[in-house]
């Protein structure tokens, strides 16, 4: 009985190395991933890597000639909100590929990937 929950342990233990290492590559595909939100029709561009870091941001310089300010504000916090839920979905994405769909909240926050 007891041999048997010591195996049963062992397993469980071994499936839990495997999983980190598994874990340690999703998150390093994750810092590679990109993904681009758009806002006013193409005039701003906003690109956030897969692990929510800010990359690029693209303003056509059309928006410069207009002295609407609160425009740009709001066109550039419309699409850096867009790019960071992309983002968000995107690392969702490959730790599910890891974990076989698990709940994945807990699981990415033991290992560093919780995106807040």
């Amino acid at each position: 009985m007891l041999g048997k929950k010591l195996g049963q342990l062992s397993d469980t233990l071994s499936k839990m190395k495997d999983m980190k290492k598994q874990m340690a590559a999703a998150q390093k595909r994750i810092a590679l991933i990109r993904v681009t939100a758009t806002a006013g029709a193409g005039m701003v561009d906003v690109t956030v890597s897969g692990d929510g870091i800010v990359t690029n941001i693209k303003i056509k310089k059309e928006l410069f000639e207009g002295d609407d300010v609160k425009m740009l504000e709001d066109l550039i916090l419309s699409a850096t909100n867009e790019a960071l839920k992309k983002s968000k979905e995107a690392m969702a994405h490959e730790l599910k590929s890891v974990t076989g769909g698990m709940d994945t909240s807990e699981l990415g926050k033991m290992f560093g990937l919780d995106g807040d």
